[in-house]
């Protein structure tokens, strides 16, 4: 038998455990000599500690081994794959100019968002960080619904996703950026795609974030009477929350199609995140709505923000991507807020008035619901706040066609007087001392009887 000298034992103390080591980490997790998990897009220590999760020659989130693979060499490091870089920007690209670094990845996503977006919405992205971070997001967003794919936008969206709240987080460290309508709308978005996608405890996280932001902004950006459309939101989610049970069924299975909207009221009366009477009064309290917030919010649940969950239907999605707006509005409080952020939600307004539209007249569709969300529509567009001449007159166009929209339903109702429109809104929701009633009256009589000054004052 060998004997163990106590030389051998001292050289066996020093050898070094087998570990696997990871060779294709990023390049955060190596500057700090931590073993990474490489995972895609981002790995866990940097999704949780904000790192940027560099790749070797790769953004975050390139598969450089499967890049290695293709191109026939063994290292992964090697990959001939081009990146496209700003330096590398031909004078027709978007960023050129700018101090946006843009992944290779997102630029396909941005190119779908131009194409989609209208001009203006395109333009303000290029203008603020937050406001390009919203854009890419929502734009996602819709390709799933369109598409039903959710991976392949997968690594922008989980990117920008990331780079939002980076963002976010950073501007509520000077409370001049913080409010400003750029980080608001990064805010907002991160908000409606996670309720969009079901992550309620993520919602809850961004809308009190809001609310912190929004106790940052002077008296003048906190009026104490709420616009047209917050108090539109509070008087139907107050006047669903008491019709019978029996209504409220019947108003959730009207015919063979239903309105994203009118869910979405159902949502937020009924089930809400955050009761809208707790968000409606919250400046009457002593106590800042963020705190309030905090005390109601839902329990946390652990979840794993790496993983995109499957999309769940577009309809339950759509009318989850409503109701939060719904939460927002109310929170922003403000009688008009940017037309940025407004678009996104008018243009799903539309699409449910759009596709509606020919059973309502067939009679496969609730005529009063139509009728009650048409003039919904309207209040939405009252509420947008234009920067230009070239804004107000987008808006004016979405403005006439929900008059127009108006002027059809009542004439399939036989509506003659304000009166008689009252009776049909009151069939779905409506309150007698509704403080908005002589503003509803005046968008009525604009589309009924004036054809020809349709245009905002």
């Amino acid at each position: 038998m060998t004997e163990t000298t106590p030389a051998t034992q001292r050289q066996r103390q020093r050898q070094r455990k087998f570990h696997r080591r990871s060779r294709n980490g990023c390049s955060t997790c190596k500057a700090k000599h931590i073993r990474c998990d490489e995972r895609k897009p981002l790995c866990t220590y940097c999704l949780r500690h904000g790192g940027d999760c560099g790749y070797p020659d790769g953004e975050p989130g390139f598969d450089t081994t499967e890049a290695g693979h293709r191109s026939g060499s063994r290292e992964p490091h090697e990959s001939t794959e081009t990146r496209l870089h700003l330096i590398d920007a031909t004078p027709k690209d978007p960023f050129l100019g700018t101090s946006y670094d843009i992944p290779h990845k997102s630029r396909s996503l941005f190119q779908l968002c131009e194409a989609k977006a209208d001009r203006l919405s395109v333009h303000k992205a290029l203008s603020h960080p937050g406001f390009l971070h919203a854009a890419l997001l929502m734009t996602a967003l819709h390709w799933a619904w369109s598409t039903g794919d959710v991976e392949h936008f997968r690594v922008p969206y989980l990117y920008h996703k990331l780079q939002a709240i980076r963002f976010v987080t950073d501007q509520l460290e000077n409370p001049d950026a913080a409010v400003h309508d750029g980080t608001i709308a990064a805010v907002s978005s991160l908000a409606l795609v996670e309720n969009a996608l079901g992550s309620i405890d993520t919602v809850s996280s961004h809308l009190r974030g809001l609310a912190k932001i929004k106790e940052l902004q002077g008296e003048d950006r906190r009026p104490k009477k709420m616009g047209l459309l917050q108090r539109m939101i509070l008087m139907a989610a107050r006047s669903v929350s008491s019709h019978p049970v029996w209504d409220i069924l019947n108003i959730s299975r009207t015919d063979f199609v239903h309105q994203s909207m009118i869910i979405s009221l159902l949502q937020v009366a009924l089930r809400p995140i955050y009761s809208l009477y707790v968000l409606g009064n919250s400046y009457d309290s002593e106590q800042p709505l963020s705190e309030i917030l905090a005390k109601k919010a839902p329990h946390p649940r652990a979840s794993d923000s790496n993983v995109l969950a499957p999309l769940r239907s577009v309809d339950c999605s759509r009318s989850g991507f409503i109701a939060c707006y719904f939460y927002l509005y109310v929170i922003m409080r403000e009688g008009t807020v940017d037309s940025f952020i407004l678009n996104w939600f008018i243009e799903q307004l539309l699409a449910d008035v759009f596709r509606t539209e020919a059973p309502m007249q067939k009679g496969q569709y609730s005529q009063s619901l139509w009728f009650w969300t048409v003039m919904f529509g309207a209040c939405a567009t009252m509420a947008a706040k234009t920067s230009d001449d070239l804004e107000k007159m987008q808006m004016n166009v979405v403005r006439k066609i929900y008059l127009d929209k108006i002027n059809l339903v009542s004439q399939e109702l036989r509506i003659k007087n304000w009166e008689a429109a009252k009776s049909i809104l009151r069939l779905f929701a409506w309150e007698d001392d509704f403080d908005g009633e002589m503003e509803l009256k005046a968008i009525w009589e604009q589309a009924v009887w004036v054809d020809d000054s349709r245009s905002f004052k």
